[in-house]
């Protein structure tokens, strides 16, 4: 992994998943699925839903829109520390929504990897599938989501009483929102102030 784009950075990069391709290995998704159920995140993760493994499979291969979270190790390797996924499309080029989902693992060696490796996803969510709207669906309990999307730009729309299913029980469904025009300059800011500490290394 070498060079700069909007998806990468010196030490962090974002990486489609598709199948076949050199990059990837056999089995990527149920390394996905079993980290994810080894540290007790499928419930908040897709909010009340606890996939088994092949439905945590079938799901990533009907929408195709998975995205690996990576640092990139000292020999260039990567070290998957997350993932994230937009779905149900709604709009036409200039004017398209979707909703997204995000989860890390515990395996970073850097507590800001998550919110940069955040910033590369939605920067090629918005660059590069030409989305124009970014909506998150969290537990209304999900306080750390919450916090998380608050640092990427999104803003809370509300808080939908008793939408989800949860523990055995009905829960708010706490709504946030991103757009692009907000979004762009801030990353652009961002990615500079990136290279520039990276060329000063």
């Amino acid at each position: 992994m070498n060079g700069w784009t909007y998806y990468q950075t010196a030490d962090l990069a974002l990486v489609p998943y598709m199948p076949g391709t050199p990059v990837w290995k056999d089995g990527v998704l149920s390394t996905l699925y079993y980290n994810t159920r080894d540290e007790d995140k499928l419930a908040v993760t897709f909010c009340g839903d606890v996939m088994n493994h092949d439905q945590f499979v079938a799901f990533f291969q009907k929408r195709q829109t998975l995205v690996c979270l990576c640092e990139v190790r000292e020999d260039k390797t990567l070290n998957i520390v997350g993932y994230a996924w937009v779905d149900t499309p709604t709009g036409v080029d200039g004017a398209r929504a979707v909703l997204c989902g995000f989860c890390f693992f515990k395996g970073a060696s850097k507590r800001t990897s998550a919110r940069d490796l955040g910033r590369l996803g939605l920067a090629y969510w918005f660059m590069d599938m030409l989305i124009d709207v970014v909506h998150g669906i969290m537990l209304e309990s999900n306080i750390r989501g919450r916090n998380y999307a608050v640092h990427l730009g999104f803003r809370e729309v509300g808080v939908i009483p008793k939408r989800h299913y949860y523990e055995g029980e009905l829960v708010g469904a706490r709504v946030m929102m991103l757009e692009k025009r907000d979004f762009v300059p801030m990353f652009e800011e961002w990615f500079e102030s990136q290279k520039a500490v990276a060329s000063a290394v």
